[in-house]
Parts: structure tokens; C-alpha cells; sequence
């Protein structure tokens, strides 16, 4: 015996009429063949079948519509004991060999159906599914906050209402991107998406893949004192994008921030009203 073809599995779909189907691909054994069955999403394992002259043939035909798979399935073991100076039939020897070829297609089979990254992406096999999904779930969650607190932002200045747009349209976007990739080669995605989140009480950030990031929080300042807030993310330089606002005026003055005194890693935010003040403050960029 040879194994002359490359596949190990074939496909059909019943008509409700038809009970007998070609295996067009060799096996050792009746008992190395599974059928499988589609039908209204729902899938099973067929039983009622028998092999007679290379055929597969049901007893009941399968409904109309439904997809059957013919799937050779072969056990990872070598059961023949070689033993020093016996003879060794050509048949014994051929067999194993179909086998260990068999067993190959099978991998093979199973690998391109599975999920890959690029060659240099270090990402593990278990960890994709599971990432792909949180970022599609929390791009929706923040796809909601930042439209609440584009409504929220109506008397902050217009660098913080420019903020909101871009975070709802990045947040649409990856959501948009996202749905589409959860069962694909994340190394065809080119449009930016969510790689990392946290939060933390009031505190907040998120980075995208091509370096962009998003992040804020709220604090409470005494009267007539300031705060150095430390980016929870630091910048590549300065030339990001800060707002802030406070909950009420109060008495004694208006709050003012210290930008001058900003660098890539923080930046010095004031207080000159007469009683203390929340402060709800946000900032992006690269």
C-alpha cells in the first residue's frame, strides 16, 4: 500500500436521498475513519455507517443540507517490535511507514485550521483567542465611556472635546476591526488596535499598537496647593495633548494648571481656589 494523495478528510453535503459516499484517500482501518455532521449549527458524530468497496454508505441519508465530513483519524502510536536479526517483511515495514505518514497529514490537517501569528511576534498560542476577545469586549466598554464623557466635557476646553472624538473613533474602529479578526492572523491587521488596558479606581489608560495612548484620572487638591501627577503611561516627548476640569468654581479663584512645568513623564497641576477642588484630568498622544 502507498499513501499517493495528501488529504485525510473530504467534505459532502446530503441531499436527503444519497446514503453512499467515496473515501478518496487510503486507511489501515475501518476503525481510523469518524464521520461528522452539520446540520442546524449543531454538530455530531455519526455512527450509522459502514465501509463497503472504498465507499462510506449510511444507513439513514443525511438531510438535505447538512455538511458531512469524512475525517481519517489515525492513533499516535508504533505497536510493531522490531527485533535484532529477524526478518523484516516489506509489508510490516510499508505499513509503518504509511502509518508515520498518515499521522503527519493529520498534524497537518489540524494545523491549517488553527489560529497563527507572524514569525516574529512573540504572542503565546494560548494568550491569542483570549486577548483578541478582552480587546474586542473592553474596545466596545470604552467606545460607551468616551461618548459619556464627550456629553460630561461640554465646559472643558477644546483640546479635551478634540480628545473624546479621536477616542470614540479609534474606540468604533478597533471594535469594527477587532469583530472581524477574532478568528484570523492578526498579522494581516493594519489598522491600529487596543494592545494593552488597566484601571484602577479613577485611574485609567490604554495603548494601541501603533503607540498612541489614552489615559486620565480624578483627584482631589487642598485649596492653594498643587500636585505633581505622574503619567501612568510616559510620553516619547511633550507634545501630547492635556485638559483638565474641576467640579465647581468655588471661592478665592478658578483653578489653573502648571503646564510650563509638564514633561514626557508628568506634569504640575494647581489649585488657587479658596476651597479644595476634584480634579478630572486626561491626556493622549504618542
Amino acid at each position: 500500500m502507498t499513501v499517493s494523495t495528501i488529504t485525510n478528510k473530504v467534505s459532502y453535503i446530503g441531499n436527503g436521498i444519497a446514503t453512499e459516499f467515496a473515501i478518496p484517500f487510503p486507511f489501515l482501518e475501518t476503525a481510523h475513519l469518524n464521520v461528522y455532521q452539520l446540520l442546524n449549527d449543531i454538530q455530531t458524530q455519526r455512527e450509522d455507517w459502514r465501509v463497503q468497496n472504498g465507499n462510506l454508505i449510511f444507513e439513514t441519508a443525511p438531510a438535505n443540507g447538512a455538511q458531512i465530513v469524512i475525517l481519517r483519524e489515525v492513533p499516535f502510536t508504533q505497536e510493531t517490535d522490531y527485533r535484532e536479526n529477524e526478518i523484516l517483511a516489506a509489508e510490516t515495514l510499508e505499513r509503518n511507514f504509511d502509518n508515520l505518514t498518515m499521522q503527519v497529514q493529520q498534524l497537518k490537517e489540524q494545523a491549517d485550521r488553527a489560529v497563527t501569528v507572524d514569525i516574529f511576534d512573540n504572542t503565546q498560542a494560548s494568550e491569542l483567542l483570549p486577548s483578541i476577545r478582552t480587546s474586542v469586549s473592553n474596545a466596545a466598554s470604552y467606545a460607551q465611556t468616551a461618548s459619556k464623557k464627550a456629553d460630561d466635557a461640554q465646559q472643558a476646553s477644546a483640546t479635551a472635546t478634540a480628545q473624546a472624538v479621536i477616542a470614540t473613533n479609534k474606540a468604533n474602529e478597533a471594535a469594527s476591526v477587532l469583530s472581524n479578526k477574532a478568528e484570523k492572523d492578526l498579522s494581516n491587521c493594519t489598522r491600529p488596535y487596543i494592545v494593552e488596558t488597566y484601571r484602577s479606581g479613577t485611574e485609567w489608560y490604554r495603548v494601541w499598537s501603533d503607540g498612541w495612548k489614552e489615559q486620565g484620572g480624578r483627584l482631589q487638591i487642598n485649596a492653594s496647593t498643587y500636585i505633581d501627577i505622574t503619567f501612568l503611561k510616559a510620553f516619547t516627548d511633550r507634545s501630547y495633548m492635556l485638559s483638565f476640569s474641576h467640579s465647581v468654581a468655588g471661592t478665592g479663584g478658578q483653578a489653573e494648571s502648571y503646564a510650563q512645568q509638564s514633561t514626557s513623564t508628568y506634569f504640575r497641576l494647581g489649585n488657587s481656589c479658596g476651597n479644595s477642588q476634584y480634579f478630572t484630568w486626561s491626556a493622549c498622544g504618542y
